[in-house]
């Protein structure tokens, strides 16, 4: 599994559906107080799946319209987030503006950590590695023990060489759950690997599998 693929296996985390709420999709909604509706679920069935399938076709201006409809209605919905930022790395257009689209997800929930992780993640793939570094940080300050957001920030401290917080940030991500192993081959390879005791109370610990979505990594 390559590293990028391992950063999005651990966003699958980030979506399940455990919550239940009112939506009206006539207007803007919160997505993480949505999860669970049978708009969101609509919405996602008719939509979600259209945009990845143009994605792997490489249809990007088709997917760009599929997941916008999304993010019109959910502009926090980090799956939908997650694939305009692939699209807009790929396809080489005026029409990828994404700072607004990242203002307007932050805007209808600042506390949720998991929309920091998806910017943050888009910030990395653009190599704007110190706002990333900002999205992580501040994606932990609201939620310390979230997986993606060590995962990533420990993949970003790779790519500007800073090994030892990268390490630190590995560790904390491993000792949560997360099961691809693209980063700690990149630290193995680096010399940078350095495992310490997990907490008593963390999955590795407890010898629990972690959950391959929690799912992503470069979730909520």
């Amino acid at each position: 599994m390559t590293v990028l693929a391992s950063m999005v296996c651990l966003l699958g985390a980030m979506v399940a559906h455990d919550a239940t709420g009112q939506v009206d999709i006539k207007k803007t909604n919160d997505y993480f107080a949505a999860r669970g509706s049978d708009s969101l679920l609509i919405v996602e069935r008719y939509h979600l799946g259209p945009c990845r399938q143009h994605v792997r076709d490489r249809d990007w201006a088709r997917a760009m319209n599929e997941c916008n409809f999304i993010l019109r209605i959910f502009p926090n919905h980090p799956t939908a987030l997650l694939l305009v930022s692939q699209i807009c790395d790929q396809w080489k257009t005026g029409a990828c503006l994404l700072d607004d689209v990242f203002e307007r997800a932050v805007a209808i929930n600042p506390k949720a950590a998991g929309t920091y992780v998806v910017q943050g993640i888009y910030l990395n793939r653009t190599k704007q590695y110190a706002t990333a570094i900002q999205r992580f940080e501040t994606a932990l300050e609201l939620d310390p023990d979230n997986l993606n957001a060590h995962y990533n920030l420990a993949l970003t401290y790779l790519d500007t060489k800073q090994f030892e917080l990268a390490n630190q940030h590995a560790q904390r991500a491993y000792a949560l759950g997360a099961t691809p192993s693209g980063l700690r081959d990149l630290l193995q390879r680096a010399g940078y690997w350095k495992p310490v005791a997990p907490p008593p109370n963390s999955p590795a610990a407890s010898g629990a599998a972690g959950p391959s979505a929690r799912t992503t990594g470069k979730s909520p």
